[in-house]
């Protein structure tokens, strides 16, 4: 039967059994293990996504109990407790967003380095569950681009003990009722992820708000404890069993497309409630909990936390790296690396951190420590984003967009949307080398042509009016933009010409077909690949478009040719073994320095041309 009374204003702590339950980490097992195995293959457990939540849970009922352990011997401290989850969380992390990073830059394009440095900015500032849900669905992202995807469940963690610890506190020495409150906070948030997942599921999915509710649900097994709450005899062994069978049906059944979270996720969020609240209690010994209990679960839960981190960078950079090999081994890859990257973190990070780093002497340095490095590698991730793309804030064109000083031979600008960004860093590689002044204005998802809807062309007009450029070099989505009509180009051209010596136009490269990525070649897409035929026509037509604009100071380079081979297959495969486009629009730094050698010459001859 349930024993429940509201919990009286400081009880004996001891009296609430609060201690050492291995059955916590055979949990943490299935949760980490439903988690890994969905990531390595889907099909495989299509619902081992909520092992997320079962952590939610979990850590919620284990915080609140030591939270509420301090409270009730007056030995609360939040310096203490932020020096304990320091300890317990970040010596790992830090070291995992690191490895990362190293490994990664052998590996990924310059844009997806890019993009990672702010993902790891974000990891490390315990923000990037707010990055990922303005990118959309944690279902649809680009897995293989993405290996901090995973950060954004220990983001919500933190944000949530930023002021937990708190309410926490203030609830049991204020009031009299600190379940009921917690219980009614839980109930909103739920309500909350409930009303927001149809219409904007990734905000329900990645804010703290929606998921709140998960943490609160375990935080109120613990105040139920405090307050002598017990589920015991054969009420015990049967909710153990309810709750086992609601975890793994979840982890089972559900599917990406239920609508996740929403009311869905009160199936494994109860049934881990149910499993965790028998938890210790002196007549109920059911076999479920046994098996939580098991040598092997406990063995695997101690080591949850490091398998957690390093599983997903793991099977995502050998995803992306070994795309066109076998499933086999890079299953095998994967598993055997993960679990060797486990062990070593554990032992000889994890464990040894926490001891050294909970003792009270080393709470000052530990806390100037961490924010250092954080702050070293958000600044670091900021860094790596603006040298390998140069994507240019709107609002620095006046004062020239990214200047690359190579020297004083000529003056080029670089204009355009994210074609022109795409290109900046070889190009700018092309002013050092042949001794020339770059400022790169180009703005990915902005417009810089004339009369455009929100176009920087003021901006950029008057930026050439000042500096009077040896060249100008337009690069644009030129199918997109001018669907057949060269008006707005030619309205440019005649701006242009009044205060730049020589304009460069160049054409688009041809486009991937959607159906081709890493992810359908890893499935079995096989060559050739070839340009959809619609997108080709009206590329071929824009192309014949732009030389007919060709004047004495007008020159067009066509870069197509690159990327197709006599056949009119596409070229997906630098000769450095890496893939040359980006998306199915942009390449990647591997296809621009394709293209270097004729960007060269023909930047080369339009300056000599003058």
């Amino acid at each position: 039967m349930m024993q429940t009374t509201e919990r009286p204003s400081v009880p004996d702590a001891t009296k609430a059994g609060w201690a050492y339950w291995p059955e916590i980490d055979g949990l943490r097992t299935i949760a980490v293990l439903a988690v890994a195995l969905f990531h390595l293959n889907r099909a495989a457990l299509p619902g081992g996504f909520v092992g997320v939540d079962i952590f939610f849970v979990i850590s919620g009922f284990l915080i609140s109990a030591i939270l509420i352990e301090d409270t009730d011997t007056r030995s609360f401290s939040i310096g203490r407790f932020y020096q304990r989850r320091i300890s317990r969380i970040f010596p790992a992390l830090i070291l995992v967003i690191l490895t990362t990073l190293a490994v990664a830059s052998f590996v990924y394009s310059a844009q997806d380095l890019a993009l990672l440095g702010i993902s790891s900015a974000a990891a490390a500032t315990s923000l990037i569950n707010l990055k990922l849900m303005l990118q959309g669905s944690y279902f649809i992202l680009s897995a293989d681009a993405q290996p901090l995807l995973h950060y954004w469940s220990l983001a919500v963690e933190e944000q949530f003990y930023v002021v937990f610890p708190l309410y926490l506190y203030a609830i049991m020495r204020r009031t009299r009722r600190p379940l009921t409150i917690t219980l009614s906070l839980a109930v909103l948030s739920f309500v909350l992820c409930v009303a927001l997942t149809p219409a904007y599921q990734p905000v329900a999915f990645y804010s703290l708000p929606t998921r709140a509710w998960e943490l609160l649900a375990g935080a109120s097994i613990a105040l139920c404890r405090a307050g002598k709450g017990r589920i015991i005899g054969r009420a015990g062994s049967g909710t153990a069993w309810v709750g086992l069978a609601l975890v793994l049906g979840s982890i089972v059944l559900l599917r990406e497309a239920d609508g996740f979270p929403g009311w869905i996720a009160a199936f494994p969020v109860i049934g881990t409630v149910l499993l965790i609240a028998p938890i210790g209690a002196p007549d109920t010994r059911a076999l479920p909990l046994r098996l939580l209990a098991h040598p092997t679960m406990v063995a695997i839960g101690k080591r949850s936390y490091s398998l957690y981190l390093w599983h997903w960078p793991v099977f995502s950079l050998i995803d992306y790296r070994f795309y066109a090999e076998s499933g086999l081994f890079r299953t095998a890859l994967k598993i055997g690396l993960t679990l060797v990257l486990t062990g070593l973190s554990y032992e000889l990070i994890e464990r040894p951190a926490r001891r050294y780093l909970n003792l009270r002497q080393r709470r000052v340095a530990l806390f100037v420590a961490t924010a250092i490095v954080v702050a070293a590698i958000a600044g670091g991730g900021v860094w790596l984003r603006s040298a390998l793309y140069f994507d240019i804030p709107p609002s620095t064109i006046p004062s020239g967009g990214t200047i690359v000083r190579g020297g004083g031979a000529a003056t080029v600008i670089l204009s355009g949307d994210s074609q022109a960004a795409m290109y900046g860093t070889e190009i700018g590689k092309i002013a050092r080398a042949r001794g020339f002044t770059l400022h790169a204005l180009g703005t990915a998802g902005r417009n810089q042509l004339p009369d455009e809807a929100g176009t920087s062309w003021p901006a950029v007009a008057r930026l050439i009016a000042d500096k009077k450029p040896d060249l100008v070099i337009l690069i644009d989505a030129w199918a997109d933009k001018l669907k057949g009509d060269p008006r707005l180009l030619q309205k440019a051209l005649a701006e242009i010409s009044a205060s730049a010596k020589a304009v460069l136009i160049v054409s688009e490269a041809p486009s991937l077909p959607d159906v081709l990525s890493r992810d359908t070649i890893r499935s079995g897409l096989a060559p050739p690949y070839l340009e959809p035929a619609a997108a080709r026509s009206a590329r071929v037509a824009t192309a014949a478009m732009l030389h007919r604009l060709e004047r004495p100071n007008v020159h067009v380079v066509d870069v197509a040719d690159v990327f197709t081979d006599p056949r009119g297959a596409l070229r997906v495969i630098g000769s450095d073994g890496r893939w040359t486009y980006f998306d199915s629009h942009h390449l990647s730094d591997s296809g621009t320095a394709m293209t270097s050698p004729q960007l060269g010459r023909a930047i080369e001859s339009a300056l000599k041309k003058q």
